[in-house]
């Protein structure tokens, strides 16, 4: 079954946010008073065959892994992961390794000779094992299941000197507490739902 195509399904402001090209990070950093990353894993992983085959290294079976999720005035709202050969990790995307806190768009987008190819997007059902693992690392890390049943991902392939990083982007929370606005011109805390009287 495949499961990442070129077609985006989204609809409204959610669909703006996965499509939009250039830095998420710096989207949401524009969205809230304050944007954090926090890692949850980074080192080596088994990978899973679409993902080496994404990289055009298909026999690849482990490579260099780096998870996070991004955060908006404290709140979780995407997981994001980032996938590379062990030896390029060492070579071409060895920055990634001293990252710590600081957003992986430091490195994509604010140097030069990085190439990216067209957005893929993907809606990961529940049964999916893609699914699962962002639910998994998503509990493990907030301490709250994931509310949604069909996550909206997306993911491109950032290439520097032959060789390929894979970076996927899953949209886990439901909605943010900002409303996935589509402009940048909010930036105070969000809006407290009314009670009835």
């Amino acid at each position: 079954m495949k499961v990442w195509s070129k077609r985006n399904v989204q609809r409204g402001n959610r669909k703006r946010w996965v499509g939009a090209t250039g830095s998420l990070s710096a989207r949401l950093a524009a969205a809230g008073q304050r944007f954090s990353v926090q890692v949850l894993s980074q080192g080596l992983q088994a990978l899973d065959p679409d993902e080496a085959s994404a990289l055009g290294l298909s026999r690849l079976k482990v490579g260099y892994v780096r998870e996070v999720l991004l955060r908006v005035d404290e709140v979780a709202v995407v997981f994001a992961r980032s996938v590379t050969a062990h030896p390029h990790s060492q070579g071409p995307w060895r920055s990634i390794r001293g990252l710590g806190t600081r957003p992986l768009a430091d490195v994509l987008f604010g140097q030069h000779g990085i190439a990216r190819t067209p957005l893929q997007f993907a809606s990961l059902q529940v049964a999916s094992s893609l699914h699962r693992h962002v639910a998994h690392a998503w509990l493990g890390a907030t301490g709250a299941a994931l509310a949604s049943r069909v996550l909206p991902a997306r993911r491109s392939v950032f290439t520097r000197g032959a060789a390929p990083l894979l970076v996927m982007e899953v949209f886990a929370a439901p909605h943010a507490p900002w409303g996935w606005l589509t402009t940048k011109t909010r930036r105070g805390p969000p809006a407290l739902p009314r009670t009835k009287p």
